[in-house]
């Protein structure tokens, strides 16, 4: 499907959306606590993994 070109176009393809039932703007979720931690968790790792590859070389 091609952008709509003009508002009336995206206009029309709003109303279709909502008649259809579907939300065309739907509230915006808040980030998971769980990915944020694991997302951290998964840096450090590769952090230490880094510093101690580094460490092990220059031994």
């Amino acid at each position: 499907m091609k952008p709509p070109e003009t508002i009336e176009e995206e206009l029309a393809i709003i109303a279709e959306a909502i008649e259809a039932g579907i939300d065309p703007f739907p509230p915006e979720k808040e980030p998971s606590r769980w990915a944020r931690t694991a997302l951290g968790w998964f840096m450090v790792i590769i952090m230490v993994s880094w510093v101690s590859d580094i460490l092990y070389r220059s031994l």
